[in-house]
């Protein structure tokens, strides 16, 4: 029997190794789903079921596994899908796109974490089925929202989606900060609860580091200003109140941080 045990370092390369096979594994798959539905020879229904298994499948997979763009892409990926409800050929053909730049990544082509934010920005963005885009001018605007709540989080993507600005999500604070990180967003909306930390603290870090002190940062909650809960909350930071004033809150938020 032998007495050597893998160090920690060889257990995670041994790990990456085997999740970046089941990417390429996956991008192939994706590729030959994508040119079936493309020729019409796959269900568009049955498709899509499949387009998300395929996807969700990749993200469990690399929860832990220290590869953050190919995570990420498959995040925005998931993000993109999970808005799709009936497959358009516009659709296969944004999938693509993201199946494009995966393939990309393991073949080397994306060398320095700078690129990171161009790369995502450069990705399809979320489009819901009850917004007519065709009336909307996309901007080149990125907002990453933090706010754990599916429901509450779908009702400020779909706001800032008519206003022609991409939109990414993160469920906890830590996933938030990460993804901050990374893509350099031009606006931070974070809920006031939120799993890790609050969002104040969550606010009070971002205006601590370098990296991110001078990213608009949004706190959104049912607090007015002068509350006592909101005295931590670092002076640069915006106020988004939930109800009716929201909408007025957001247009005040976006013009103090020059957002247009």
């Amino acid at each position: 029997m032998s007495d050597f045990l893998p160090s920690a370092e060889d257990v995670d390369r041994q790990l990456e190794a085997e999740f970046l096979q089941d990417v390429e594994d996956s991008v192939n798959q994706l590729d030959v789903l994508l040119g079936s539905l493309r020729s019409h020879t796959e269900d568009t229904g049955k498709g899509l079921v499949e387009l998300k298994r395929i996807t969700h499948g990749l993200l469990m997979q690399g929860r832990g596994i220290n590869v953050p763009t190919i995570h990420l892409l498959v995040h925005r990926l998931s993000e993109y899908l999970s808005e799709v409800k009936e497959l358009s050929d516009q659709n296969v053909e944004d999938v693509q796109v993201f199946t494009d730049k995966l393939q990309g990544i393991l073949e080397g082509d994306l060398t320095d974490v700078g690129d990171t934010p161009q790369l995502v920005r450069a990705l399809p963005a979320s489009q819901f089925a009850d917004i007519d885009f065709g009336d909307i001018t996309p901007k080149d605007i990125e907002v990453l929202l933090i706010i754990p709540e599916k429901s509450l989080s779908r009702i400020v993507h779909k706001e800032l989606a008519e206003c022609g600005y991409r939109v990414s999500n993160a469920r906890s604070s830590f996933e938030g900060f990460k993804i901050a990180m990374q893509t350099k967003p031009d606006m931070v909306i974070a809920s006031m609860e939120l799993t890790g930390m609050k969002g104040i603290d969550l606010a009070c870090a971002f205006a601590a580091m370098e990296p991110t002190h001078a990213m608009p940062f949004a706190l959104l909650t049912s607090y007015d200003w002068g509350h006592s809960a909101l005295d931590r909350l670092p002076p640069r930071a915006a106020l988004l109140r939930k109800g009716q004033t929201f909408g007025g809150d957001l247009a005040e938020a976006l013009a103090r941080f020059r957002i247009t």
